[in-house]
């Protein structure tokens, strides 16, 4: 029995947009089918995954959002497309009644809302919020730079992640979209750039990955409150090379979390000692140039690494019981122009 995941190719060419693959029982990874679409760097499933949605940036008309229906094969069939009304769409999520989409503008710094219509396409531009605010980092932090769209386990509030400003953003979200007047926000250290944040199934705990920061912080929630339990490097001892982070991963069992740093091209392994609490026990190579998004395959003993800037994806099959990474020589794809995401 194959299992599917996608992968989405960053490029303004005929090759970028959206790749279908699947991975057989015993590993075997193929390619199964291609959509494409401009300068993709981000897709999410609707909540009953029976629709996609995908950022599109095309340099003529700026940031957009595809909807796709996914046929009983896993192909796409196109839906339509609206203008994210900002620039650099790149991270988009739907509200867990599917009524709504959230897409973040990471150039313009705001988040556009979409209705979502019963046959999965988008509706209308329903809210444009707009960050305002900057960083100490002035080469990256001159205004704000939303960065994701997370909807907290409780369903009650979506978290916009602000590199710009370091703020985690949380916004009430009730059934007719986001009440933006009562929102509220927790505060990172300053020019952390808070990325992308990740919770774990109790619901209770969250983790925060810092950009700039190149770090993890690990937040207890509550009912829309954030409170700091720690903060843990992704780089080791006296590193000094110019790097950034990027993505942040939980194992299934919770017992083990992953973070990619780019520059120091390399994934960050960390051991849960109990819920906030991490412990860094490994750094491996990423194989790549500027490893963008990693994640689990189906099946969830292999795991992929997308390097941005190698054009290759890597694989590593996963120790359940210590968590360690080892490299899959001789299975990276390499044909797929800036390799950015990795959904299933």
């Amino acid at each position: 029995m194959s299992r599917t995941f996608y992968l989405c190719a960053c490029s303004s060419n005929e090759k970028g947009g959206i790749y279908r693959y699947s991975i057989s029982e015993n590993g075997a990874i193929a390619e199964q089918g291609f959509t494409p679409l401009t300068e993709c760097n981000f897709i999410c499933f609707s909540p009953d995954r029976k629709y996609m949605y995908a950022t599109t940036n095309p340099a003529e008309t700026g940031g957009g959002v595809a909807a796709y229906k996914i046929l009983p094969d896993g192909s796409l069939e196109f839906l339509n497309t609206l203008s994210s009304k900002g620039r650099a769409a790149c991270y988009l999520t739907c509200s867990p009644d599917g009524k709504f989409l959230y897409c973040a503008n990471y150039s313009t710094g705001n988040v556009a809302e979409f209705s979502i219509t019963a046959n999965g396409s988008l509706g209308e531009l329903t809210q444009l919020i707009q960050h305002t605010g900057s960083g100490p980092r002035k080469d990256r932090q001159e205004c704000a730079h939303t960065h994701c769209t997370v909807v907290t386990p409780d369903g009650k509030y979506l978290c916009v992640n602000d590199l710009g400003i370091d703020k985690v953003v949380v916004y009430p979200l009730g059934e007719n979209g986001l009440d933006v007047a009562a929102a509220t926000s927790w505060t990172a250290d300053p020019a952390d750039g808070p990325r992308h944040i990740l919770f774990d199934r109790s619901g209770k705990i969250a983790y925060v990955m810092n950009e700039l920061g190149n770090s993890v912080t690990a937040l207890r929630y509550n009912d829309g409150k954030f409170e700091r339990i720690g903060k843990y490097t992704s780089l080791p001892s006296g590193c000094q090379e110019v790097t950034k982070a990027s993505a942040i991963r939980l194992s299934p069992d919770e017992k083990f979390l992953y973070a990619s740093n780019r520059g120091f091209d390399s994934i960050a392994c960390y051991r849960v000692k109990e819920p906030g609490v991490l412990e860094l026990f490994d750094i491996v190579s990423s194989f790549g140039s500027s490893p963008r998004d990693i994640n689990y395959l189906p099946g969830e003993t292999i795991f992929a690494a997308a390097n941005e800037f190698s054009d290759l994806i890597c694989f590593y099959r996963v120790d359940a019981e210590t968590g360690k990474l080892r490299y899959m020589e001789g299975c990276d794809i390499t044909h797929l122009p800036r390799p950015l995401y990795i959904l299933y």
